[in-house]
């Protein structure tokens, strides 16, 4: 599946899911953490680790893997934060913006950028008591990068689910104009398009697809929320 005319939805996406996480870090009370900061702080992480897999940014999805489960563990209280654990995740943060940076420019990070973040990482998890997280963090820190693949060719719609791919019904609803005639579009290009219906501002597409229903939904999680996405499987007739 060739997710690259996505990656632009990506990185807008994750620039400001990133602003969110620093203003929530600044503004949060180490002493008595609200909740609700906590949980948000968290959701970014893992809107952003989740985007970065599935276009395949390898160390942008291990290190935010490292920080989500070291916020995992703060919201549920089995890790007391210090002001030293935020200036830790904020120097997270900028190390992620300038990984973000690096792939928005079809580069990979910095590998010294990465092994030195995920070293400060590493740290907090050792402190933490979570040895295999901590195991995590110096494998990603001392990982090579990637050979950067070539660009993958684009495939017909007719040819992008060959015999033996299912059936699946997507719903979309509380869609605007603009974003149904994207994800109408867009959907051509991860399958065959069986049938489309519109009615007021729900969506219902049958798309003949190799793609599981978890790739579909993250991709178009870039251009709308997750609650308005609705997939089931056909049965085979």
């Amino acid at each position: 599946m060739d997710l690259s005319q996505f990656t632009q939805a990506f990185f807008v996406e994750a620039i400001e899911l990133l602003a969110e996480m620093e203003q929530l870090l600044l503004e949060l009370d180490v002493e008595s953490p609200d909740s609700e900061q906590l949980n948000a702080i968290f959701r970014a992480a893992h809107s952003i680790k989740g985007g970065a897999a599935t276009f395949g940014f390898t160390a942008l999805t291990n290190t935010t893997h490292v920080l989500e489960t070291l916020l995992d563990r703060a919201r549920h209280g089995q890790l007391s934060l210090n002001g030293r654990m935020i200036d830790a995740f904020l120097e997270t943060k900028d190390a992620l913006q300038e990984q973000l940076t690096a792939y928005q420019a079809g580069q990979e990070p910095n590998p010294d950028m990465v092994a030195h973040i995920c070293g400060v990482l590493q740290q907090l998890a050792l402190e933490s008591g979570d040895e295999s997280l901590a195991a995590h963090a110096a494998a990603t820190a001392a990982a090579p990068a990637p050979a950067a693949a070539p660009a993958p060719a684009a495939v017909p719609a007719e040819a992008a689910a060959p015999a033996g791919g299912g059936v699946l019904r997507i719903r979309f609803a509380r869609l605007s104009d603009s974003e149904c005639d994207l994800l109408a579009g867009e959907l051509s290009n991860l399958g065959n398009v069986v049938s489309r219906t519109r009615t007021n501002d729900q969506l219902t597409v049958l798309l003949e697809t190799t793609c599981d229903p978890d790739d579909i939904v993250a991709v178009c999680c870039f251009v709308i929320d997750e609650s308005q996405i609705d997939i089931t499987r056909e049965a085979a007739g």
